[in-house]
């Protein structure tokens, strides 16, 4: 800080001997003392007093194509990108921040609408929002690696994944971070997507991208922006909250973490050391509002976070929808909702699957044995992140199953022996809590601490030797979820049947649906379960 300009020596004698000057005046030597005094006042804070950057984020994550409106715990009008927009023009109407609006990943796949435009009405709303990046999610590559390519052309804002490359360029498949300005302020994003991709999208991207760890990445970007001069790092990633915890502790480079990926609902965001670690739930249920305070005594330095406040708004019926989004969004919902409100059949009973993950669930019963029985197998196991919203009690329309089961997952009917089978359900066994949660047909396993205790099958004691025909979806047959198959999609175990149809034409001949558990898993543990992770 500069000091105002003092006089020189020669200056000061010169006053002291200037013609008139009253010196010798005790009354100006008191004010003068007391000038001085009301001087040296005012000037000690502004030495002491801390610059202050304040910076809000609007965060979102895991929406999986939940544009419209959806029934949570029971009530309708939940959510819906026409309500997040009039949140988020509220929430930057406060001018003393610097607001940055960012999206943790898996913005496609999951709902009617979403799949079947393939991802580009999610996009558009995005850009009407003036979301300022977001990171690529496993879903992002489901429509395959050209797809995603060119959505990225479709949008205002990057892309960012800085760990995934593409194989023939050798170069990063999207832009790896982005250095956005506030003011004479530079906040660097990064974004890294999960280093498990292959066995969580189509299996066809393990021909288009390499993939590396994302912390080593993240690192030495991190350090790069900070050399550049950035202000804040930030980094967008979707991985998982227990791998953001690891990544905040490896890159103290870092001032956030915005996550996704595991579904995280958190009631504060998480503070290790200096970086806090933050994540949003999923589906849009609410909106991450973090503001932040930043404060450092000297340009040269780093700003440290001397402050923050956290919510997520919860995105309720109650709150106003944007007119102009909202009727951008009917227009293209008109053309979908004639297919998709056909009714196939009644449901006597609701089919919640909260518990998918950890638990043995109607649901997942009633696909697995359904879909075994049209398939003619032996024994069948379904993974729980393939259910990915349940059925109300009341007439069952085609665009309900399609939210059930959003995937395009074909059947495959492959034969193993006993020996093998037991490989797998032990594999099983430890995903607990994990998108990979067993939902079997044909079977009973029982599973003490998450080690396979026990398999029947129809009642009997497996045998090792015995060939035995196992229905998997492509999914799970291509690797997907840490399962230890490496099965050709298009080979002799494809059963020509995509898994949601199949069903449905199940279903219809049914008429009625209504299921149990029987008791067919059972998780015992010792000291209580684990905590999920991703």
């Amino acid at each position: 800080m500069s000091t105002l300009p003092q006089p020189t020596f020669s200056q000061r004698n010169s006053r002291r001997a200037a013609p008139g000057w009253p010196s010798h005046n005790p009354l100006l030597g008191l004010v003068l003392l007391l000038l001085g005094a009301m001087l040296a006042i005012s000037l000690a804070p502004l030495s002491a007093r801390a610059e202050e950057l304040k910076v809000g984020v609007l965060h979102t994550n895991d929406s999986h194509g939940h544009i419209l409106p959806f029934k949570w715990q029971g009530e309708q009008g939940w959510g819906g990108m026409a309500r997040r927009r009039v949140a988020m023009q509220r929430q930057r109407a406060d001018t003393s921040y610097y607001w940055l609006t960012l999206d943790a990943g898996d913005v496609l796949q999951g709902t009617p609408l979403s799949n079947l435009l393939t991802g580009f009405l999610d996009l558009e709303c995005m850009n009407q929002m003036g979301y300022d990046a977001m990171c690529l999610g496993n879903h992002e590559f489901d429509f395959g690696y050209e797809l995603i390519r060119g959505r990225m052309l479709d949008v205002n804002f990057p892309m960012l994944c800085c760990n995934v490359v593409d194989k023939e360029r050798g170069l990063p498949i999207a832009e790896p971070f982005v250095i956005l300005r506030r003011g004479n302020y530079r906040i660097g994003v990064i974004g890294a997507t999960t280093e498990t991709l292959y066995g969580e999208t189509t299996p066809k991207i393990k021909d288009s991208v390499n993939v590396h760890p994302a912390t080593p990445a993240v690192k030495q970007l991190a350090g790069y922006l900070r050399s550049v001069g950035c202000d804040i790092v930030i980094a967008l990633t979707h991985q998982g909250y227990n791998r953001d915890l690891a990544m905040a502790e490896a890159v103290p480079e870092l001032d956030l973490i915005v996550g996704g990926h595991s579904h995280t609902v958190l009631s504060e965001p998480t503070k290790v050391g200096n970086v806090i670690v933050t994540q949003n739930g999923y589906w849009g249920q609410t909106l991450g509002v973090l503001k932040l305070t930043f404060e450092r005594a000297d340009p040269q330095q780093r700003f440290r976070l001397a402050s923050y406040e956290n919510e997520y708004q919860p995105m309720n019926p109650s709150l106003p929808e944007d007119d102009g989004l909202k009727a951008f969004i009917a227009d293209f919902n008109t053309r979908f909702e004639a297919e998709m409100a056909k009714v196939v059949c009644n449901s006597a009973m609701d089919f919640p699957v909260e518990t998918v993950r950890i638990a043995e669930n109607p649901l997942g019963n009633m696909v697995a044995d359904a879909l075994r029985g049209q398939v003619g197998a032996d024994v069948a196991l379904f993974n729980g992140g393939n259910f990915r919203a349940g059925l109300d009690q009341g007439p069952v329309t085609f665009g309900e199953l399609y939210e059930v089961m959003p995937y395009d997952n074909f059947l495959l009917k492959i034969s193993l022996n006993g020996e093998r089978l037991r490989e797998v359900l032990e594999v099983a066994g430890t995903q607990y809590g994990n998108g990979g949660y067993p939902h079997v047909s044909g079977m009973t396993l029982k599973y003490l601490d998450g080690k396979l205790r026990e398999v029947k099958i129809h009642g009997e004691e497996l045998d090792p030797a015995r060939e035995y025909t196992l229905l998997i979806t492509d999914f799970v047959g291509s690797g997907g979820d840490g399962y230890p198959f490496k099965e050709d999609p298009y080979g002799p175990s494809m059963t020509g049947l995509e898994q949601r149809a199949t069903f449905a034409l199940w279903a219809s001949q049914r008429k009625e649906l209504s299921y149990s558990t029987d008791g067919r898993v059972v998780f015992e543990w010792s000291n209580g379960p684990p905590a999920a992770s991703e």
